[in-house]
């Protein structure tokens, strides 16, 4: 039974060290813009930070806030301020490197959306 347990911790840290580590997910948008169009020709730009927060500014002037975690095989964002609908999901994407110039598909409760990632706020 010991042998076992100590066949299972040495597996067990043989495949955590064989995982490949994953850089921090949105860091090419940092200091950049998510520019963030949808089917409907609105746009609005988004703020990743590294500290877990990003801000949406809409094309009305004011701004959402939120936070975004990586889990599982997906990072996600959760708006926080104003507060969402009870029943409001988070938006995800796949969990991967996003670098300056990455286009990628979203969709949140207002739409479906194409995200580019461009330097400068």
């Amino acid at each position: 039974m010991r042998s076992d347990l100590a066949l299972w911790t040495v597996l067990a840290f043989c495949g955590m060290a064989a995982a490949p580590a994953l850089a921090d997910t949105w860091s090419g948008a940092y200091g950049g813009t998510i520019e963030s169009t949808y089917t409907d020709g609105r746009v609005v730009k988004v703020y990743v930070n590294a500290d877990h927060t990003y801000s949406i500014a809409l094309q009305n002037g004011s701004m959402i806030k939120g936070t975004w975690m990586d889990g599982g095989n997906q990072s996600c964002f959760t708006p926080t301020d104003p507060p969402p609908a009870p029943d409001a999901k988070p938006v995800c994407f796949p969990l991967k490197e996003y670098r300056l110039g990455d286009t990628f598909q979203g969709e949140d409760a207002s739409g479906k959306f194409t995200g580019v990632i461009k330097p400068g706020r």
